[in-house]
């Protein structure tokens, strides 16, 4: 497996947040619903494609792994060593390290050495991107990545203005583990604080492990800032790098988008 800078210097970066959440990443993933979801849906794409897949926001591999399991090359795009690493071990453990080429880079600087047929950005990926011109220029990146008819597909949860309310600046648990390594008991909370005018989220976290008489014996944060993207304005961002959209749904089963739905997934395509 190889793991590759863009030419040309050194790598532009957005931010490598996530490089501190290295450490309670998959923990956190096995007690997501989104992911549960997800996951088998991104597999049946990338499995479907008649060519290499690329994966923006690879991560520690958890849907590129599964790609690579039914026979497809896979590239892996992420800014984070941490996660690279983890999906570097992840498919190397599955017999698959051939099949899954790494490339360390943010999004708006990656390069292919050719075009492909499929371009995905899963588990809301897209709204780490929060500056607007961050996202044009991403997106102007997967146009060029793409065969003519390639598609781009990817997804990003809706803005629920009551559930906004409720939860700014209100801590919750997000997950609860014992620690591998440590053998403690780790609890891992979230608070999310929002900018209704610029659509912005910056998250809180931080994780309390516990001794075995449940006193805090170690707490750490992290920080990182994500936003929402509407509907129209998503259509909107699309069409203006030179995308249009072959079909956005109101979740990972093909059930039609309404006004209630909870998350967008859009199925984008380049001209012939």
């Amino acid at each position: 497996m190889m793991l590759e800078r863009p030419a040309g210097g050194p790598i532009a970066t957005m931010s490598a947040e996530y490089d501190d959440f290295g450490d309670v990443y998959e923990q956190c993933i096995e007690q997501s619903e989104i992911a549960r979801r997800n996951l088998p849906f991104y597999v049946r794409l990338g499995a479907k494609s008649p060519g290499t897949v690329v994966e923006l926001g690879v991560g520690t591999g958890r849907i590129a792994v599964e790609v690579a399991r039914r026979g497809k090359h896979v590239i892996g795009v992420d800014n984070s060593l941490r996660m690279l690493d983890a999906c570097r071990r992840r498919a190397a453990e599955a017999g698959v390290a051939d099949s899954v080429h790494l490339i360390h880079s943010d999004f708006r600087a990656v390069t292919l050495a050719e075009p492909v047929p499929l371009v995905t950005m899963p588990f809301h990926t897209i709204c780490d991107i929060a500056e607007p011109s961050d996202r044009a220029q991403v997106l102007r990146r997967v146009a060029d990545s793409l065969l003519p008819g390639g598609r781009f597909v990817f997804d990003h949860f809706v803005f629920d203005a009551e559930l906004a309310q409720r939860y700014d600046n209100v801590p919750h648990i997000e997950a609860e583990y014992t620690d591998p390594e440590t053998g403690r008991e780790v609890i891992f909370w979230t608070c999310g604080i929002y900018d209704l005018e610029d659509q912005r989220i910056r998250v809180v976290a931080w994780s309390d492990e516990l001794d075995r008489d449940g006193v805090l014996v170690r707490r750490r944060y992290r920080r990182y800032t994500s936003c929402w993207i509407e509907t129209e304005q998503m259509l909107a961002e699309l069409e203006a790098a030179g995308l249009e959209v072959e079909a956005v749904y109101g979740d990972f089963d093909g059930t039609p988008l309404t006004e209630d739905a909870a998350v967008n997934v859009w199925i984008a395509r380049k001209p012939s």
